[in-house]
């Protein structure tokens, strides 16, 4: 185990390419698998009602978004820098499709149409500071700048969307909603794991630790809408 440090890259050459990271990849690709999964099994619960098809679009970009990171991993020594750039702005509209579909079943409508243009500032905002990041610092001398931005978004966005209103629509709506701050708990060691560079063996290091709490939050938002699906026929979503 190291803390505080990185195990060297994992190196692998394959069809004459030279790689590294495949465990990150290995990850990357589990999380598409079940995020792409879970957005089936969201579209088999409503296709129409836009809480669930906000959800069943953030597993798909989710999902793309770590397999792309992913193979950002495995052709760093071809890809450098750049080749992260699409996850990191895909991430950032994850969190943006998460915030829509809570923001969708907002017990006081007419405040919905309001807080979906908040969002939209939101996301504008943050997307043009993470460009001012990518063309003003050079962040080939250390990628990890590149994430300071959608950490701040993931951090700022799921905690409202999933810690305060799920707690609110919990009370208000339905105790499906508990999963959903659940999840927010679950994901709080991400932090540690990442700032304090916890790293327990070179095949399975600390973004190989987040993927399994990755997957895990996940998991909770799908028993959160399975659950809410459930209940949907007795008291359903108003459009």
């Amino acid at each position: 185990m190291i803390i505080g440090a990185d195990f060297p890259k994992i190196e692998f050459r394959l069809f004459g390419l030279d790689l590294v990271e495949p465990n990150a990849f290995i990850g990357d690709t589990l999380i598409l698998a079940v995020a792409l999964f879970f957005a089936y099994k969201t579209h088999k619960i409503s296709a129409d009602q836009p809480f669930y098809k906000y959800w069943k679009w953030f597993f798909i970009v989710f999902g793309v978004s770590f397999f792309a990171g992913g193979l950002a991993h495995v052709f760093f020594n071809y890809w450098g820098v750049p080749g992260k750039h699409f996850s990191w702005y895909s991430g950032i509209f994850a969190v943006f499709l998460i915030e829509m579909a809570m923001i969708s079943v907002f017990p006081l409508q007419n405040w919905v149409k309001n807080l979906q243009r908040i969002a939209v500032i939101k996301l504008v905002v943050i997307l043009l500071v993470q460009t001012i990041i990518i063309n003003t610092i050079d962040l080939s001398v250390d990628p990890q700048k590149g994430l300071i931005i959608p950490t701040v978004n993931s951090v700022l966005g799921l905690g409202l969307a999933l810690g305060f209103l799920s707690a609110y629509y919990q009370r208000k709506i339905s105790s499906s909603f508990k999963y959903l701050w659940i999840s927010t708990l679950v994901l709080i060691p991400n932090t540690a794991i990442q700032g304090m560079k916890i790293n327990i063996h070179p095949w399975f290091d600390r973004n190989d630790f987040s993927h399994v709490l990755l997957i895990t939050g996940l998991i909770f938002y799908m028993i959160a809408i399975t659950k809410r699906g459930q209940e949907n026929t007795l008291n359903p979503i108003q459009e």
